[in-house]
């Protein structure tokens, strides 16, 4: 079953967090998979609308990454031959000879073209249709369940938001010894370890300022030691809307909680 959660923001575009961002478990989903979206509560038109544009984006990007990944061999011996063929023509073929650098600038020049056509030609190819197909189709049909456990990270999301910017810095940073927002989550925590590994993803893949930024005040609080030009840093890429502190408050605390 791929299970499939979506987090209800009030002043952001809500979060969809699925498995299909995960391009080495493409080979590990049947076509008849059964798919689940759970949500704090019912849903909008609209918010089903932009959940469904969400999960056939997720899967666009994961099939490319799957079917370029199980054609890299191929291509890259195809590129290997393209390369020898090219210097080799231009270096005894050709009555003029030319510098060496330049023959073989030209051999990688057409070697990398070559390789993005490859690349392109089997994102287009039939397997790789018809995977997205199969999968587009089950994202479709998926079965809508209510799961209020959800709320409290909605809730975690909409609070941080409304907290002073400069304080949750300073918290976050250890600066200050108000702690962060507690976070309280009365379902399992085999799920809630769901979440936040789907959440990891999300954020690697979309915001990797944001996931480096996590790193850093994960390693910082575990060492205990508080950092101010890290709190001010927070703050002015906040005030330039640059950062998402609700967000990378949420990642810290489920990190602690699941730890």
């Amino acid at each position: 079953m791929i299970t499939c959660y979506v987090l209800v923001r009030h002043q952001k575009s809500s979060l969809c967090l699925s498995p299909y961002l995960d391009a080495e478990r493409m080979d590990d989903w049947k076509e008849d998979e059964e798919v689940v979206l759970k949500s704090s509560g019912m849903l909008t038109k609209n918010q089903k609308d932009e959940v469904t544009y969400a999960l056939y984006a997720a899967i666009d990007f994961s099939v490319d990454r799957w079917i370029q990944n199980k054609q890299y061999v191929p291509r890259l011996l195809i590129c290997a031959l393209i390369f020898t063929a090219s210097y080799f023509l231009l270096s005894l073929a050709i009555r003029d000879p030319i510098p060496m650098i330049d023959e073989i600038a030209i051999s990688v020049g057409l070697t990398l073209l070559g390789w993005n056509a490859l690349a392109k030609r089997d994102t287009r190819s039939s397997v790789a249709q018809r995977r997205r197909y199969e999968l587009k189709v089950r994202a479709s049909e998926r079965q809508e369940v209510i799961d209020e456990q959800l709320f409290a990270l909605e809730e975690y999301l909409d609070e941080a938001a409304k907290v002073d910017a400069l304080s949750l810095c300073n918290s976050l940073c250890l600066v200050s010894s108000e702690p962060l927002l507690p976070f309280s989550f009365e379902g399992r925590l085999d799920e809630l370890k769901d979440i936040f590994k789907l959440l990891f993803l999300h954020v690697r893949l979309n915001d990797k300022a944001l996931l480096q930024t996590s790193h850093t005040v994960l390693r910082l609080r575990r060492r205990g030691k508080a950092d101010s030009r890290l709190a001010a840093k927070l703050y002015h890429e906040h005030m330039r809307k640059r950062i998402d502190l609700a967000l990378l408050s949420l990642l810290i605390v489920l990190d602690e909680a699941t730890a």
